[in-house]
């Protein structure tokens, strides 16, 4: 009798331990941390953090009801979804969210499986954000004319230059990347007399990403005399991009 009280007991312990927050892989093996949030806290991590905003509904649902301010756009039913989220970094905080919750979820034990720290989720999706009140984009996703599509052998063709080249890998989903386009695009103004500047769609040019270990977007690389000479993952200022191109 004592046993089936003890028993009892800590499942009532382990049951509101758990409120409020996904029920994923045993922390004792695992760091992955995942909260469920309503839309108030989740605009506040937002706000207050440094990750990733990912959407994960359709295009269609992102261009007919608008989506938060920043958010990475990846489509859950995208055939190579699992491909694509693996290039998000996996040491950042994410926020995710979909349209009512049910594929967010889905992506939560994807995310585990892959290897990322932090979730933050958002519970009920946009329906709980809109009934709270807060805005969405409406506007249309600005078209990138300079992102290229290239095999590997194009891509080392064009390493061979007397120029530096800098190499943005990016993707048209990721938010970072389209923050980084148009400083990219004034440091190839200001350098363009001593550097070549090209950026290349990841999701388009898969041998290229594989071949030069690209595991995330943004990526930026320089090479000289078709060898890679420095790399960094993530945003950087124009500044310091120039500072290592001019010392190339």
């Amino acid at each position: 009798m004592k046993k089936i009280l003890f028993v009892l007991a800590l499942s009532t312990i382990l049951s509101a331990c758990g409120e409020g927050q996904l029920k994923v892989q045993d922390q004792n093996v695992s760091d992955f941390q995942v909260q469920d949030v309503n839309a108030t806290n989740f605009k506040e991590v937002i706000e207050q953090g440094e990750g990733i905003i990912l959407d994960v509904r359709t295009s269609e649902e992102v261009y007919s009801k608008g989506y938060i301010q920043d958010a990475s756009l990846l489509d859950y039913y995208d055939e190579d979804f699992r491909e694509k989220i693996s290039l998000m970094s996996k040491d950042k905080d994410i926020y995710l969210y979909c349209a009512s919750g049910g594929r967010s979820i889905e992506v939560v034990k994807m995310m585990e499986e892959l290897g990322f720290k932090r979730v933050y989720h958002l519970n009920n999706g946009l329906m709980d954000w809109e009934n709270a009140g807060f805005t969405l984009v409406k506007d249309a996703l600005a078209k990138d004319d300079k992102i290229e599509e290239l095999s590997l052998d194009e891509f080392e063709a064009m390493l061979v230059a007397d120029k530096p080249i800098l190499i943005d890998f990016h993707t048209v989903w990721c938010a970072p990347c389209r923050k980084m386009a148009p400083i990219i695009d004034k440091v190839e103004e200001d350098l363009k007399d001593m550097a070549i500047i090209r950026r290349i769609d990841l999701d388009k040019s898969k041998e290229v990403g594989k071949a030069y270990s690209i595991q995330g977007v943004p990526v930026f690389v320089i090479f000289k005399d078709g060898k890679e000479v420095w790399r960094h993952n993530g945003i950087i200022s124009e500044e310091e991009l120039k500072v290592q191109l001019n010392n190339i």
